[in-house]
C-alpha cells in the first residue's frame, strides 16, 4: 500500500514507486506486454490518472453533416450556396471532410445570440486519441484496437485485429454570417486536425493549410492529402504533432501575409526541416482563393522550397540587391582617396563594412 502517483515524461515513459519499497518499475508503455504480471502494470496505470478530456456526442458529428447536406432548410440552403458559390467547394468535397451545420450561441450586444454556424470536425482514430490522453497521463479506453493487451492473450489462428475506428476528438464551428464568432465544442477539450480522417493509411506525404477551406481546396483541386491547422497560423500544439509523425514530407501552405510566413518558419523548425517545404503563391492570397481563381495548385505544390537557413544566403535572396547596385552605383559611394583618384573611381571609395586588399606582383612597389 501507499503506492504514489505515477510520474509520465514527455516520451511516454512513467515510472512508479511505492512507500513500502516493495514496487518499482521503469519502462514505456510499449513495455507493457513484456510485464510479468500484467495485472500489476494494469493497476499501476489506472492509480489516479488525470481523467481524459471531453469528447462531443458520438452521434453530434453525423447530426451536423445531416442538417447541411440533406436538409432543406433556409439555413441549410444558404450555407451550402456560400460554400459552394463563394468558396467553390463542391457537395462531394463537403462530405468527405464531414463538413456540418449546427447553430450555437454567442455573446452579442443583447446578451447571447444564436447564430448558424459551419462545423469542422477533428475526426483521429481512437488508437491516436489514446497516445494522447497516455502522453497527459490519462487513460482512454478505446472500443477497439490494433495491438493485444499481453502476450498471455495471443490471436487466434482465425482471428484478425480489431479494425481502428474513428471518433471526433472536438468541433470547431464558425458562424456563417459573423465570421469573428468561433467556438470549440466541447470546451476544455483536446487537440486535432481537420481533415485527419481523409489521409490514406499509406500516405506519406501531406500538405498543412492554415485554414479549413484552404485544406478542401488543395483536396478538391489536386487530390493530396490535405490537412489544416487547429487555429490558425500560430496554432501548432503540441499533442498535435504526433499526428504527423508517420509523414517523410510536409508542405507547408499557410497566407500569402507576414504571418503567415512567420508560421511556415516556426511550424518547420518545429516539425523538421528536412522535411517540410513551404508553397510560395503570389498570385493568391490563400488556397482558397486560388481555387478559386482557377489556377493550378498543384504547381504551386511541385515548386514548394524548403526554409532557408538563417545565415545562409543565395543569388536569389540577393537578385535584388545586387541588380539595384549596378543600376544606381552613385548611391553606394564611399569614402574616396584624393590621392589615389583613378583608383577611387574605380571601387567608387570605401564604404562601411567592406574590406579592400591592395595587391601586385613582386618588384611593383606596394610598400612605397
Amino acid at each position: 500500500g501507499g503506492a504514489s502517483r505515477p510520474q509520465y515524461g514527455t516520451g511516454g515513459s512513467w515510472s512508479l514507486t511505492s512507500a513500502g519499497g516493495g514496487l518499482g518499475s521503469n519502462g514505456s508503455y510499449g513495455g507493457y506486454g513484456t510485464a510479468d504480471d500484467i495485472s500489476v502494470v494494469q493497476g499501476a496505470r489506472s492509480l489516479n490518472l488525470e481523467p481524459p478530456l471531453p469528447l462531443p456526442g458520438s452521434r453530434l458529428n453525423a447530426t451536423y453533416i445531416t442538417n447541411l447536406l440533406d436538409s432543406e432548410s433556409k439555413d441549410s440552403i444558404e450555407a451550402m450556396e456560400y460554400l459552394e458559390n463563394v468558396r467553390g467547394l463542391k457537395r462531394a468535397t463537403l462530405r468527405k471532410y464531414g463538413i456540418g451545420l449546427a447553430n450555437y450561441s454567442f455573446p452579442g450586444d443583447r446578451g447571447y445570440e444564436k447564430a448558424a454556424c459551419i462545423t469542422f470536425p477533428w475526426n483521429m482514430k481512437e488508437s491516436d486519441l489514446a497516445k494522447q490522453e497516455e502522453l497527459r497521463g490519462s487513460q482512454y479506453e478505446a472500443s477497439s484496437s490494433t495491438t493485444r493487451p499481453s502476450k498471455a492473450e495471443p490471436l487466434k489462428p482465425d482471428e484478425a485485429p480489431k479494425k481502428d475506428i474513428y471518433v471526433t476528438r472536438r468541433i470547431k464551428a464558425r458562424a456563417l454570417y459573423q465570421k469573428a464568432w468561433q467556438r470549440l465544442d466541447p470546451p476544455g477539450g483536446g487537440w486535432g486536425l481537420f481533415g485527419l480522417h481523409t489521409i490514406p493509411d499509406d500516405a506519406t506525404e501531406i500538405v498543412l493549410t492554415e485554414g479549413e477551406y484552404d485544406a478542401m481546396a488543395v483536396s478538391q483541386a489536386t487530390g493530396r492529402p490535405a490537412v489544416s491547422l487547429p487555429n490558425g497560423c500560430r496554432s501548432l500544439p503540441v499533442p498535435v504533432l504526433p499526428l504527423l509523425e508517420r509523414f517523410e514530407r510536409i508542405y507547408l501552405w499557410m497566407d500569402n501575409d507576414l504571418p503567415g510566413k512567420e508560421g511556415s518558419e516556426q511550424f518547420a523548425k518545429k516539425l523538421g526541416l528536412n522535411r517540410c517545404f513551404v508553397v510560395h503563391c503570389p498570385d493568391a492570397k490563400d488556397a482558397n482563393e486560388a481555387l478559386l481563381k482557377n489556377l493550378d495548385l498543384d504547381k504551386y505544390i511541385q515548386k514548394a522550397s524548403v526554409v532557408p537557413h538563417d545565415r545562409l544566403l543565395t543569388f536569389r535572396d540577393l537578385r535584388e540587391a545586387v541588380l539595384h547596385e549596378l543600376l544606381e552605383p552613385d548611391m553606394y559611394k564611399g569614402v574616396g582617396l584624393p590621392s589615389l583618384p583613378m583608383f577611387t573611381d574605380i571601387i567608387k571609395g570605401f564604404r562601411r563594412g567592406e574590406m579592400t586588399v591592395l595587391t601586385g606582383p613582386t618588384g611593383s612597389g606596394k610598400v612605397r
